[in-house]
């Protein structure tokens, strides 16, 4: 057997030489074979797309480079890969992001656009941006003809040998640029590298460049997305061995860091209709809107309410389950008396706007339930502007209930949809909000109060005086009822709900 094996080894020696490249020159000439083998299938591919996504692709093509990043893309759509540079095809209701940067930044790409789904079109610039030198020339090219509601960038790693002041006044000329696009702007600081991850330079030149942005930045006003910082602490967990770039799991922890600062500006758009995209908490006070949404999750299969009401703390301080605690249960005896031992679940939140009710029907409020009867009032605190979300238009307001009463159906089909018309407020009939509110009322009443499933109920008047005032009879603060003012709306819904 030894014999023989000696005898055969020339021939696999030879054979092996025969299939391996023996040179450089030899290897690279295979390779471009089999790039050019992967490109003629691509562009099979290519034919069969739209023309909206078949221009993205040439784009692609022109600006990817043949030698590295193209023939990858290209491989991983051969195999139907999910990948950064995807055609993104844009929900119209949504704002459009734009992400610009290099390798770090194309790594998180992918977990920016899963934790902005539904809230957010993400794309990306078509290339490793590289360079601010690059980001000169090539500019045009990444912002495109498209309409950008926010520009997420960042320059550093390609310019780690850079002079400082060299990179400072090509920074100033870009951010001026991004600025004029009438998007808002956030600039991403450099991420850190571990000692040895370059070998030309150090984390000292990293701090030095992003010690000139934030200086550039602060000039233009523009946010600053320290992701320097929230990444410097998980660093050996979460960076690759002598390198700049991250594992899976550090993309997935930059991409929430991106879309949490994302998510913050989404709601002060003007651009796009704020009441009709989800969004989870926004006004920091001592309401804890997370621990609430727990209990109501732990307690809807459970409890498998007939009825559910949906709205803000208006809804939330009326009574019934989970508990307001000290801040609810202010008309518990119209509860008792209206429900009786009916299994109703209380989906009322504190400062809740329309936006809020879709985050938490996403989140799964509604999933699994089979209620004969969902009672909506929202939309009161939609009229408020704040630092953290701006008002909402009527016409917003009555898109934003009507995507709720949509995905009501959508998750709980068949069940009866009671829409009120906005509560009044505010002491007297020359409350601006009063006007408002009216107009939020007519438009409901002429909108969603017509779709299939949906009973309005207007209630307007037995909330006020003659005069047009509200009495602290039944409204203390001209907004929540108290005991006596939810009898009213109790013997209202009582000849609406189903028995």
């Amino acid at each position: 057997m030894i014999f023989r094996l000696l005898v055969l080894l020339p021939f696999f020696t030879l054979h092996l030489q025969a299939l391996e490249p023996t040179n450089a020159k030899e290897a690279a000439a295979k390779k471009a074979a089999a790039n050019k083998v992967t490109a003629e299938k691509f562009t099979q591919w290519k034919a069969t797309l739209s023309p909206e996504q078949q221009a993205w692709e040439t784009v692609l093509e022109q600006n990817l480079g043949t030698g590295f990043y193209l023939p990858l893309y290209q491989a991983d759509k051969l195999k139907g890969r999910v990948t950064a540079w995807d055609y993104v095809k844009d929900d119209a209701k949504l704002p459009r992001i734009l992400l610009i940067g290099d390798s770090v930044s194309r790594g998180y790409t992918l977990a920016t656009r899963k934790a902005l789904e539904g809230a957010a079109n993400v794309h990306r610039a078509p290339e490793n941006c590289g360079p601010t030198a690059n980001g000169l020339k090539k500019l045009p090219v990444w912002l495109g003809n498209g309409q950008w509601d926010i520009i997420h960038f960042n320059f550093g790693i390609h310019d780690r040998k850079t002079p400082l002041g060299d990179y400072e006044q090509r920074l100033e000329t870009i951010t001026a640029q991004l600025k004029a696009t009438g998007a808002r702007v956030i600039w991403a600081s450099t991420t850190p590298v571990a000692e040895g991850g370059m070998k030309d330079a150090t984390d000292a030149d990293l701090v030095a460049r992003n010690e000139v942005a934030a200086r550039v930045m602060k000039k233009h006003g523009v946010e600053i997305n320290d992701l320097y910082a929230a990444m410097q602490p998980h660093l050996a967990k979460y960076q690759n061995p002598k390198d700049v770039h991250f594992g899976e799991p550090g993309y997935e922890f930059l991409g929430q860091q991106v879309a949490k600062v994302i998510r913050k500006i989404i709601p002060l758009l003007t651009s796009v209709n704020t009441a009709a995209i989800p969004s989870g908490k926004l006004e920091k006070d001592g309401y804890n809107w997370e621990e609430r949404h727990e209990a109501i999750m732990k307690l809807k299969g459970e409890l498998n309410p007939e009825i559910v009401l949906i709205g803000d703390s208006i809804t939330h301080f009326w009574g019934g389950l989970p508990d307001g605690g000290k801040m609810g249960n202010r008309g518990t005896e119209s509860w008792q008396s209206l429900f009786g031992k009916r299994a109703v679940l209380n989906l009322g939140f504190g400062w809740d706007r329309t936006q809020n009710v879709l985050k938490r029907i996403d989140l799964g409020e509604l999933d699994g339930l089979k209620p004969k009867a969902i009672v909506i009032h929202i939309g009161t605190n939609n009229l408020a502007g704040t630092a953290n979300a701006r008002a909402s238009t009527p016409k917003e307001i009555m898109a934003g209930i009507t995507a709720i009463i949509e995905k009501a159906q959508t998750k709980c089909a068949g069940a009866k949809i009671i829409l009120m018309a906005i509560f009044p407020r505010g002491k007297t009939a020359a409350e601006p909000k009063r006007v408002i509110l009216k107009d939020i009322n007519t438009l409901l009443k002429a909108g969603p109060a017509k779709l299939n499933g949906v009973t309005f109920l207007d209630i307007t008047d037995q909330w006020l005086s003659a005069d047009g005032s509200i009495s602290k009879d039944i409204m203390p603060d001209s907004l929540h009822p108290n005991q006596k003012g939810y009898t009213i709306w109790a013997d209202a819904l009582q000849a609406v709900l189903p028995k």
